[in-house]
């Protein structure tokens, strides 16, 4: 009878993980949804063990057809085609919802002919040009995403872990310190355990400030190496690609400016200007030639709205703005 009732509680937790499964691969998906999650999973092991089950028959080997008649076959037969990844998403939430069951309802099996958990599930979040948005993780972790930028969010047992592709990010990280706040930027790694920081990854530069708390940076194929630590007025630059890095005092309001609407410059090329305001408004600003790009900026840019930016652009550097069919073009006066 004890079997019967271990069998039945198992059951019933399966089909609890596949119904968080789905609920948390949907677009619909909030952040008090992952902390209900975060919450029911530390309520009992066998639900992380139950989940942990679902997640890695499904994440990295890809969703194929369920076998109906398993007789001890693997549960998953194929990997999915990148365009076949794209129109499962796109079909909705029912997808995932019944192949989440299926999956559920054939846990045993399937770890029985030895599928083995792969890398936990991910969730990515970007914005386009002209967007900011505020995230807040399952941990409690606020994030305010600046624009045009990706990062990508996975929580393990024994970690919290973001990959940042072009991005920058102000980072406040709740105090964890039984899973530590690994983030992969270029060749580098950040790891923190509870502070506050803004990271900057744009094309092969890399700048991190502090504003509270310290946080320790190590190349990303060396995890055990001795951390440069970074602290409260303190700015780290490091180029992908070149062994060391720059430490040095900085003023962490100018790096945190962006999210009060401002962009701040000390004596720096016009061209990170352009760049910067191709990120915040629609139409790309571009330099007409190199003697452009070379010119030296310094100021704040109040970025309440395209046209005044410019026109104040215009008033504090030497250029001149044209105007074409799909760009904003500043040339040297």
């Amino acid at each position: 009878m004890r079997k019967s009732d271990d069998t039945s509680d198992d059951g019933r937790v399966a089909e609890e993980a596949a119904r968080w499964f789905a609920r948390l691969q949907g677009e619909a998906a909030t952040g008090d949804d992952w902390l209900a999650f975060e919450r029911w999973l530390q309520a009992a092991p066998a639900h992380a063990k139950a989940y942990e089950q679902l997640e890695g028959l499904w994440v990295d080997l890809d969703y194929a057809p369920v076998s109906k008649g398993l007789g001890g076959r693997p549960l998953l037969a194929a990997r999915r085609r990148a365009p076949q990844r794209a129109a499962l998403r796109a079909s909705g939430r029912r997808v995932w919802i019944g192949a989440a069951a299926a999956i559920a309802a054939s846990l045993a099996v399937a770890v029985g002919v030895g599928l083995q958990p792969r890398i936990p599930g991910a969730r990515t979040f970007e914005t386009a040009a002209g967007q900011t948005r505020d995230l807040t993780l399952p941990d409690g972790t606020h994030v305010r995403l600046n624009a045009a930028s990706k990062i990508t969010v996975r929580f393990d047992r024994d970690a919290r872990r973001v990959e940042m592709a072009d991005a920058e990010a102000v980072f406040d990280v709740t105090h964890d310190p039984r899973r530590p706040f690994l983030i992969g930027v270029g060749d580098r790694q950040v790891r923190v355990v509870g502070t506050q920081f803004n990271l900057r990854h744009r094309a092969d530069l890399v700048d991190l400030t502090v504003n509270r708390g310290t946080v320790e940076v190590r190349p990303a194929d060396a995890p055990q190496a001795a951390p440069t630590r970074v602290t409260v007025g303190q700015e780290l630059t490091h180029t992908v690609g070149q062994p060391g890095q720059l430490l040095r005092v900085a003023d962490p309001d100018a790096s945190f400016a962006w999210t009060n609407g401002e962009l701040i410059y000390r004596d720096q090329p016009l061209s990170d200007v352009a760049a910067d305001l191709s990120r915040r408004f629609t139409t790309p600003v571009r330099i007409a030639d190199a003697r452009t790009a070379a010119l030296r900026f310094s100021g704040v840019l109040v970025t309440d709205n395209e046209p005044d930016v410019l026109r104040r652009l215009q008033a504090y550097a030497p250029v001149r703005i044209e105007r074409t069919g799909d760009a904003i073009i500043l040339h040297r006066r």
